[in-house]
Protein backbone atom coordinates (compact mmCIF):
# COMPACT_ATOMS: atom_id res chain seq x y z
CA UNK A 1 0.00 0.00 0.00
CA UNK A 2 2.58 2.22 0.65
CA UNK A 3 4.39 1.97 -2.29
CA UNK A 4 0.78 3.24 -4.49
CA UNK A 5 0.77 6.17 -2.04
CA UNK A 6 3.98 6.80 -2.56
CA UNK A 7 2.97 7.03 -6.86
CA UNK A 8 -0.22 8.87 -6.51
CA UNK A 9 1.95 11.53 -4.40
CA UNK A 10 4.27 11.90 -7.37
CA UNK A 11 1.06 12.28 -9.86
CA UNK A 12 -0.23 14.93 -7.84
CA UNK A 13 2.83 16.59 -7.82
CA UNK A 14 3.01 16.63 -11.67
CA UNK A 15 -0.43 18.57 -11.62
CA UNK A 16 0.88 20.96 -9.11
CA UNK A 17 3.67 21.72 -10.87
CA UNK A 18 1.27 23.35 -13.96
CA UNK A 19 0.30 26.39 -12.60
CA UNK A 20 -1.48 27.95 -15.02
CA UNK A 21 0.17 31.42 -16.41
CA UNK A 22 -0.53 33.97 -18.89
CA UNK A 23 1.85 31.91 -22.09
CA UNK A 24 -0.01 28.54 -21.33
CA UNK A 25 -2.04 26.55 -23.43
CA UNK A 26 -4.52 22.86 -23.44
CA UNK A 27 -4.37 20.29 -25.17
CA UNK A 28 -5.51 16.71 -26.06
CA UNK A 29 -2.99 13.94 -27.49
CA UNK A 30 -3.98 10.77 -28.80
CA UNK A 31 -1.31 8.05 -30.62
CA UNK A 32 -2.54 4.39 -31.90
CA UNK A 33 0.08 2.21 -32.67
CA UNK A 34 0.03 -1.09 -34.00
CA UNK A 35 2.85 -3.66 -33.36
CA UNK A 36 3.28 -6.90 -35.51
CA UNK A 37 6.25 -9.18 -35.78
CA UNK A 38 8.42 -9.28 -38.65
CA UNK A 39 10.63 -13.09 -37.38
CA UNK A 40 9.60 -16.18 -35.90
CA UNK A 41 11.51 -15.22 -32.41
CA UNK A 42 9.26 -11.94 -32.17
CA UNK A 43 12.80 -10.44 -31.28
CA UNK A 44 12.26 -8.27 -34.69
CA UNK A 45 8.61 -5.95 -34.49
CA UNK A 46 7.53 -3.61 -37.02
CA UNK A 47 5.09 -0.40 -35.52
CA UNK A 48 2.57 1.76 -37.50
CA UNK A 49 2.00 5.14 -35.84
CA UNK A 50 -0.95 7.56 -36.08
CA UNK A 51 -0.80 10.17 -34.11
CA UNK A 52 -3.13 14.03 -33.62
CA UNK A 53 -2.84 16.39 -31.62
CA UNK A 54 -5.52 19.27 -30.73
CA UNK A 55 -4.33 22.87 -29.48
CA UNK A 56 -5.58 26.33 -28.79
CA UNK A 57 -7.54 25.10 -25.64
CA UNK A 58 -8.76 21.48 -27.61
CA UNK A 59 -10.34 23.43 -30.22
CA UNK A 60 -7.61 23.48 -33.15
CA UNK A 61 -6.41 19.71 -34.52
CA UNK A 62 -3.81 20.97 -36.63
CA UNK A 63 -0.97 18.76 -35.66
CA UNK A 64 -1.40 15.36 -37.22
CA UNK A 65 1.30 12.83 -37.35
CA UNK A 66 2.00 9.37 -39.36
CA UNK A 67 4.88 6.80 -39.40
CA UNK A 68 6.88 3.52 -38.98
CA UNK A 69 9.31 1.86 -36.60
CA UNK A 70 11.56 -1.12 -36.48
CA UNK A 71 12.03 -2.40 -32.71
CA UNK A 72 14.96 -4.58 -32.16
CA UNK A 73 14.88 -6.32 -28.94
CA UNK A 74 18.71 -6.60 -28.28
CA UNK A 75 18.19 -8.72 -24.81
CA UNK A 76 15.75 -9.21 -22.17
CA UNK A 77 16.51 -5.61 -20.98
CA UNK A 78 17.38 -3.73 -24.44
CA UNK A 79 15.15 -2.59 -27.55
CA UNK A 80 16.21 -0.53 -30.04
CA UNK A 81 13.97 1.29 -32.16
CA UNK A 82 14.77 3.55 -35.11
CA UNK A 83 11.46 4.82 -36.66
CA UNK A 84 10.58 7.70 -39.24
CA UNK A 85 7.71 9.97 -38.55
CA UNK A 86 5.97 12.71 -40.81
CA UNK A 87 4.35 15.88 -39.18
CA UNK A 88 1.66 18.11 -41.00
CA UNK A 89 1.83 21.10 -38.60
CA UNK A 90 -0.94 23.72 -40.02
CA UNK A 91 -4.19 23.67 -41.77
CA UNK A 92 -5.07 22.21 -45.11
CA UNK A 93 -2.98 23.56 -47.79
CA UNK A 94 -0.38 24.64 -45.24
CA UNK A 95 3.42 23.76 -46.58
CA UNK A 96 4.60 23.11 -42.82
CA UNK A 97 5.72 19.77 -42.57
CA UNK A 98 8.31 17.98 -41.00
CA UNK A 99 10.41 14.68 -41.27
CA UNK A 100 11.57 13.60 -37.93
CA UNK A 101 14.15 10.57 -37.80
CA UNK A 102 14.77 9.13 -34.71
CA UNK A 103 16.53 6.24 -32.60
CA UNK A 104 15.84 5.00 -29.31
CA UNK A 105 18.19 3.49 -27.22
CA UNK A 106 16.26 1.69 -24.17
CA UNK A 107 17.08 -0.33 -21.31
CA UNK A 108 14.75 -1.23 -18.47
CA UNK A 109 15.01 -3.14 -15.54
CA UNK A 110 12.56 -5.17 -13.76
CA UNK A 111 11.74 -5.54 -10.05
CA UNK A 112 9.73 -7.65 -7.92
CA UNK A 113 7.15 -4.59 -7.99
CA UNK A 114 7.99 -1.44 -10.13
CA UNK A 115 9.92 -1.71 -13.07
CA UNK A 116 12.23 1.13 -14.78
CA UNK A 117 13.49 2.24 -18.08
CA UNK A 118 15.87 5.00 -19.44
CA UNK A 119 15.25 5.79 -23.24
CA UNK A 120 18.15 7.79 -24.82
CA UNK A 121 16.40 9.18 -28.22
CA UNK A 122 18.67 11.00 -31.22
CA UNK A 123 16.40 13.04 -33.06
CA UNK A 124 16.49 15.18 -36.56
CA UNK A 125 13.56 17.12 -37.51
CA UNK A 126 14.25 18.31 -40.94
CA UNK A 127 11.39 20.93 -41.87
CA UNK A 128 9.93 23.26 -44.64
CA UNK A 129 8.34 26.52 -45.19
CA UNK A 130 12.07 28.38 -44.81
CA UNK A 131 12.44 27.22 -40.84
CA UNK A 132 15.88 25.69 -39.66
CA UNK A 133 16.04 22.16 -38.86
CA UNK A 134 16.82 20.83 -35.36
CA UNK A 135 18.65 18.12 -34.13
CA UNK A 136 17.87 16.74 -30.44
CA UNK A 137 19.07 14.29 -27.69
CA UNK A 138 16.32 13.22 -25.81
CA UNK A 139 16.40 11.35 -22.40
CA UNK A 140 13.70 9.87 -20.62
CA UNK A 141 13.32 7.93 -17.18
CA UNK A 142 9.83 5.92 -16.84
CA UNK A 143 8.94 4.08 -13.80
CA UNK A 144 5.70 1.77 -13.93
CA UNK A 145 4.08 0.31 -10.54
CA UNK A 146 1.57 -2.50 -11.49
CA UNK A 147 -1.28 -2.82 -8.84
CA UNK A 148 -1.51 -6.89 -9.03
CA UNK A 149 -4.36 -9.20 -7.02
CA UNK A 150 -4.36 -13.00 -7.21
CA UNK A 151 -1.43 -12.38 -9.31
CA UNK A 152 -3.53 -10.79 -12.06
CA UNK A 153 -2.29 -7.10 -12.96
CA UNK A 154 -5.51 -4.83 -12.60
CA UNK A 155 -3.52 -1.50 -14.05
CA UNK A 156 -0.28 -0.59 -13.71
CA UNK A 157 0.56 3.29 -12.82
CA UNK A 158 3.76 5.27 -14.25
CA UNK A 159 5.37 8.13 -14.05
CA UNK A 160 8.05 9.23 -16.05
CA UNK A 161 10.27 13.00 -17.20
CA UNK A 162 12.02 13.46 -20.08
CA UNK A 163 14.38 15.81 -21.03
CA UNK A 164 15.16 17.65 -24.59
CA UNK A 165 18.67 18.99 -25.19
CA UNK A 166 19.75 20.81 -28.28
CA UNK A 167 22.36 19.43 -30.03
CA UNK A 168 22.95 22.67 -32.51
CA UNK A 169 22.54 25.23 -29.99
CA UNK A 170 24.00 23.05 -26.59
CA UNK A 171 21.32 23.64 -24.20
CA UNK A 172 18.13 22.39 -22.71
CA UNK A 173 15.22 23.11 -25.04
CA UNK A 174 12.04 21.47 -22.48
CA UNK A 175 11.11 19.41 -20.46
CA UNK A 176 8.08 16.84 -20.39
CA UNK A 177 6.84 15.42 -16.58
CA UNK A 178 4.04 12.82 -17.54
CA UNK A 179 1.96 10.52 -14.84
CA UNK A 180 -0.64 8.28 -15.94
CA UNK A 181 -2.06 4.42 -15.68
CA UNK A 182 -2.11 1.37 -18.55
CA UNK A 183 -4.26 -0.91 -18.89
CA UNK A 184 -4.49 -4.30 -20.63
CA UNK A 185 -7.97 -4.96 -21.70
CA UNK A 186 -6.59 -8.02 -23.58
CA UNK A 187 -3.30 -9.16 -24.73
CA UNK A 188 -3.32 -7.49 -27.86
CA UNK A 189 -4.91 -4.16 -26.84
CA UNK A 190 -3.66 -1.78 -24.13
CA UNK A 191 -4.69 1.80 -23.56
CA UNK A 192 -2.70 4.49 -21.64
CA UNK A 193 -4.24 7.53 -20.20
CA UNK A 194 -1.89 10.26 -18.89
CA UNK A 195 -1.18 14.16 -17.90
CA UNK A 196 1.39 15.78 -19.09
CA UNK A 197 3.06 19.32 -18.14
CA UNK A 198 5.42 20.38 -20.97
CA UNK A 199 7.74 22.81 -20.09
CA UNK A 200 9.28 24.85 -23.22
CA UNK A 201 12.64 27.11 -22.22
CA UNK A 202 13.46 28.56 -25.35
CA UNK A 203 10.58 29.03 -27.79
CA UNK A 204 6.79 28.45 -28.59
CA UNK A 205 4.00 28.12 -25.86
CA UNK A 206 5.91 28.08 -22.57
CA UNK A 207 3.80 26.31 -20.80
CA UNK A 208 1.61 23.30 -21.57
CA UNK A 209 -1.14 21.02 -20.29
CA UNK A 210 -2.09 17.63 -21.91
CA UNK A 211 -4.59 15.38 -21.18
CA UNK A 212 -4.18 12.21 -23.62
CA UNK A 213 -5.34 8.41 -24.53
CA UNK A 214 -3.16 5.62 -26.39
CA UNK A 215 -4.30 3.01 -28.06
CA UNK A 216 -1.66 0.20 -28.48
CA UNK A 217 -2.01 -2.78 -30.56
CA UNK A 218 -0.38 -5.71 -30.71
CA UNK A 219 -0.36 -8.49 -33.15
CA UNK A 220 0.77 -12.24 -32.31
Amino acid sequence: MKKYLFLIMLCLLVVAVSAQTDNDDTQFWHETKVEFPLDRDKNLSGIIIGNLRISDNITDPADRRIGFAVKYKATKNLTIQPSYIFRNQGRPGSDRFEHRFRLDITPKKSFNSFSIENRSRFEHRAKTAGRNDDTFYRNRTKLKVPVRKNDETLFTPFVSNDTYFDIQNPRVHRNDTVGGISKAFTKSFTTDFFYQYRRNFQSGTKHINVIGVNFNFKVN
